[in-house]
């Protein structure tokens, strides 16, 4: 019983290891997702802002969306997700048949691509396996790639409500500005003034010159009366 139930099968699977397996490859990936916009000051979203649980419901949607079907259709048709492991180089344990269905795909895919969500930090972690480092590689920045997408996509209502505001109220600033223009002038043709700056400077520049001449005239005076015998004139 011992050498059917421990010792045989562990010698298959030491001679499987050793001999038949495909050597895999892991790229282990850690992203944080992090909002755009500024959080309120006040209440809960500022009590929140710049912690992990601002942005966890963000978090846990692009982990579901990473583990799921949609996902790895999307991977196998942009890199050839069932074409590689579809080789005949790979072993056939771990070998996709040739006519794959999507289901036998999404198995396989859950079995070599891990994703979990660290609640305390807000680190998403990722591990993508493939016969190949490189491969690997590309997969995981594939998949970051959607996550980054998915995360736009998450927000675009947002941001589309943001900037419909901003237009209207730019929209309504520059119909004010608009008036005030209209206004201006309206007043500059009613009072004969084209540039009441200019108008001004000049008035200024007149008031100027005056109080020099003023004090001019004032120094001369006490000159004129500083003197014990002046003349009549």
């Amino acid at each position: 019983r011992l050498v059917c139930f421990v010792g045989l099968p562990t010698v298959l699977a030491g001679y499987y290891y050793y001999a038949i397996a495909t050597p895999m490859y892991a790229t282990n990936s850690e992203f944080v997702i992090q909002q755009a916009e500024t959080p309120s000051a006040g209440g809960l979203g500022g009590l929140f802002s710049g912690t992990s649980f601002a942005t966890s419901q963000d978090s846990i949607t692009v982990q579901s969306y990473l583990t799921s079907r949609d996902a790895m259709l999307r991977l196998d048709s942009d890199a050839g997700f069932k074409r590689h492991f579809s080789e005949p180089v790979i072993d056939p344990i771990q070998r996709l048949p040739a006519d794959a269905t999507n289901e036998q795909a999404y198995r396989l895919y859950r079995k070599n691509v891990k994703i979990g969500y660290d609640p305390s930090e807000g680190i998403v972690k990722m591990e993508v396996v493939a016969p190949d480092p490189a491969l690997s590689a590309e997969y995981s920045r594939r998949l970051i790639g959607y996550a980054e997408e998915q995360v736009d996509n998450l927000t675009q209502r947002l941001r589309a409500d943001q900037m419909a505001g901003a237009r209207e109220s730019y929209q309504e600033a520059e119909a004010k500005m608009t008036a005030a223009q209209g206004r201006v002038l309206e007043l500059q043709e009613k009072l004969g003034v084209l540039d009441p700056a200019s108008e001004s400077s000049t008035v200024m520049s007149q008031v100027a010159t005056f109080e020099t001449d003023l004090q001019q005239k004032r120094l001369e005076l006490q000159q004129l009366l500083s003197n014990r015998a002046p003349n009549q004139a």
